[in-house]
């Protein structure tokens, strides 16, 4: 059994990542290109991939909170000349999953193995528990899964298959959740415009949080947004995107599946960004984006 886990990548999630596994009683060992990173996050602290590396006894498992693109390609090419085999690699952002089989492959050529643990609940979570969405191999994935089960909330937890479905069932959750701020964001903006003066947003998404059909974890951040920012003043309308919206709309045009909502919701980002000022929807969703993410909220 595992009982000690390195973790590479220490910002918002990872730093939450080593919290949750040392309250699980795991021996953290963490590592970041960013020194202050480093001394600021607990457990014991690595200033190099070959001292994190060779701080943790083989059969090694590392957890990388790293920003999904070529950060990830980079860690991995340095992980794969410094782990050995039967080695573990899980990677818990927000890869494309095409990318993650690919690595998957050159990974296993060395004999290490790539665990791919798409992760919900963002800072939060990592620290109180998440939704993970895992894939992989199955004698890699047996390995870590208890890793993965206290990692996550009860229940929050499912094997989906082969390298690259987790990825890709995380994928299609960030495609319906942007569906779903989309509509949220619509929703409190024709109130605000509506029939009715000064109907209290915040009250609105409490009450929807309590047996309400349109229940979620969504409206119930919208309260905690309108409580900040009761007519989201000093919020711009300028939404991003950081990628898996775009590929859950490929993914729908390569299997013929008319995804309209999610589409629709990804090209309204891309309006948002457009002049100065924005819709009330879409302050909405970037305070939304703060709540959940802790993602940067653009000043009007």
């Amino acid at each position: 059994m595992v009982d000690e886990v390195a973790v590479v990548g220490l910002g918002k999630m990872g730093a939450n990542v080593c919290r949750r596994l040392q309250k699980k009683d795991y021996s953290i060992v963490g590592f970041d290109v960013d020194e202050d990173a480093v001394e600021e996050a607990p457990g014991e602290s690595a200033h190099s991939l070959d001292e994190v590396v060779d701080s943790v006894q083989p059969r090694r498992v590392v957890w990388m909170s790293v920003p999904a693109g070529d950060a990830v390609d980079e860690t991995l090419d340095d992980l794969e000349d410094l782990l050995e085999e039967d080695d573990v690699v899980i990677d818990a952002g927000n890869s494309d999953f095409r990318k993650t089989q690919r690595r998957h492959e050159e990974l296993a050529e060395e004999g290490i193995y790539l665990v791919d643990a798409g992760c919900s609940g963002g800072p939060q979570g990592a620290l109180e528990g998440l939704s993970i969405m895992a894939g992989g191999d199955p004698e890699a994935v047996e390995v870590v899964e208890p890793i993965l089960l206290d990692m996550s909330e009860e229940d929050g937890y499912g094997y989906f298959g082969p390298s690259g479905a987790g990825h890709y069932v995380k994928m299609v959750h960030n495609g319906v959740e942007y569906a779903m701020m989309q509509a949220l964001g619509e929703g409190f903006e024709l109130l605000a415009e509506g029939s009715y003066d000064d109907v209290d947003l915040a009250e609105v998404a409490r009450v929807w949080s309590n047996g309400s059909v349109v229940e979620s974890q969504l409206v119930e951040l919208s309260e905690d947004a309108f409580r900040r920012h009761p007519e989201m003043e000093g919020v711009k309308g300028y939404v991003p995107d950081s990628g898996e919206g775009r590929w859950t709309v490929e993914a729908a045009i390569d299997e013929d599946v008319p995804a309209t909502g999610i589409a629709h919701s990804l090209f309204a980002r891309y309006r948002s960004r457009v002049g100065d000022e924005g819709t009330f929807a879409d302050k909405v969703i970037s305070a939304l984006r703060h709540e959940f993410g802790g993602h940067e909220v653009e000043k009007d």
